[in-house]
């Protein structure tokens, strides 16, 4: 009985692999008056990375988010969850004034 309980588990496993890209995606950025925003759909190799180390449900801090292989400029902070897709990040930066050259 366990072997076939960890066979399913395996099956919906794979399922849900499969509907992640094969590398990380980045949203084209938009704005509001004082911050840049910017969306990374994270790919099948980062979201094993993030379901090894359990980091689903938190804000990740900078060399976090890096060991998933988000590659993007410092001063980006991931400031939000998206509870039903956990390897959606959320990120945004203040915009300087070169920003608004």
């Amino acid at each position: 009985m366990e072997q076939i309980l960890d066979e399913k588990m395996y099956v919906i496993d794979q399922k849900q692999k499969d509907k992640y890209p094969l590398t990380n995606q980045i949203s084209q950025d938009f704005e509001d008056d004082t911050h840049i925003y910017r969306i990374i759909r994270l790919g099948k190799e980062s979201v094993k990375i993030m379901q090894d180390l359990k980091w689903e449900k938190r804000l990740l801090k900078e060399r976090e988010w890096r060991k998933l292989r988000v590659c993007q400029s410092r001063g980006w902070l991931h400031y939000a969850i998206f509870e039903k897709e956990p390897y959606v990040l959320l990120f945004k930066r203040k915009i300087t004034k070169n920003k608004r050259l």
